[in-house]
């Protein structure tokens, strides 16, 4: 049954990289997958073809290809694995890799996620991993934490005095993220004509996981920053941001940028500063500053307002703790 599946509803040739050297993931996942026969090698690049964002499909498949992994060196046959398997796993990614209980379950997640798929195309009777227990997780906190104002203010600064000929880019990427708050994988995939206006307002069209887009206002301020890197960059089609070679920008290099800009901005703590940060630093910016949480829901693309609630931890909150108001009735 799987075989006919594949080979009239996938093709044959699925797995084969389209042109060019494949991403390191690709090339990693599939030497994992070789104790797998080729009928579910193929069903492992449908059901990551089926996801509408390439940033989740490789996250899914740096998932997948680390459960093979754990799975090859124990000799156990993936496909015959149970939920007390499952089980292992997850102390295995706590305790053996140190990963947060967060990390943890959203492996997990992201492997049951193959094997449903696996039973619904036929090609596994059930999914036995799914009822694996997950790491408890506190929905109502994050390690990631928002700038403070002051902390943003610098961060912008130091991107607008950045040196080089990228000097344009650097100060338009940061001030896109921090006032706008998009993930950093949507930053990089930003096309040229994601630019507009509307209703008098200029705007940008950001597609968010599972492929739904969001229009936001652009201020001014950042609008201005990206005008000036336009001026430098020219009017031709193709991602927003590139490099100097012409080339998508990747997430790692806005990583290495968000945190070298930390490091010359002299904020606490730099190796602390990533891309998610800036994202973290609207957030609670604008919640600050009076914006609702389901505005901020809308802003993020998030589909539940818990999600939201979990970048509204103000920066300050040991600053703001209510213990302090009770302390001034009892002393």
């Amino acid at each position: 049954m799987t075989h006919v599946l594949v080979g009239q509803v996938v093709g044959a040739d699925l797995d084969k990289p389209a042109g060019g050297r494949e991403p390191q993931w690709k090339r990693h996942l599939r030497a994992e997958m070789v104790t797998l026969g080729p009928d579910v090698q193929q069903l492992v690049w449908a059901w990551l073809l089926r996801q509408r964002s390439e940033h989740t499909a490789a996250a899914y498949g740096r998932d997948l290809r680390e459960w093979l992994a754990f799975c090859n060196e124990r000799d156990l046959d993936p496909l015959a694995a149970t939920m007390g398997h499952g089980d292992a796993y997850g102390r295995w990614l706590e305790r053996g890799r140190g990963l947060s209980a967060r990390s943890a379950a959203r492996k997990l997640a992201a492997v049951s996620s193959w094997y449903t798929y696996l039973v619904k195309a036929g090609g596994l009777e059930a999914n036995r991993f799914r009822d694996a227990n997950r790491p408890e997780t506190n929905r109502k906190e994050s390690k990631t934490v928002g700038l403070t104002e002051s902390e943003a203010f610098a961060l912008n600064r130091a991107a607008a005095n950045d040196h080089g000929r990228q000097r344009v880019r650097t100060a338009a990427i940061v001030a896109l993220m921090l006032s706008v708050g998009p993930r950093v994988a949507e930053v990089t995939s930003l096309p040229l004509d994601s630019l507009g206006w509307e209703r008098g307002m200029r705007t940008v069209r950001i597609v968010g996981k599972g492929g739904k887009i969001r229009t936001r206002q652009l201020p001014e301020e950042a609008g201005a920053a990206i005008d000036a890197y336009l001026a430098v960059r020219g009017d031709g089609p193709g991602p927003l941001f590139l490099s100097s070679k012409g080339k998508p920008l990747t997430t790692g290099y806005v990583a290495e940028l968000v945190q070298r800009l930390a490091r010359e901005a002299g904020l606490h703590k730099p190796e602390r500063v990533h891309p998610h940060t800036l994202r973290h630093t609207f957030a609670t910016l604008a919640h600050e500053r009076g914006a609702s949480p389901r505005e901020i829901q809308d802003a993020l693309g998030h589909s539940s307002i818990e999600t939201t609630e979990i970048y509204l931890h103000s920066p300050r909150r040991l600053e703001n703790d209510p213990s302090v108001k009770v302390a001034k009735v009892l002393w």
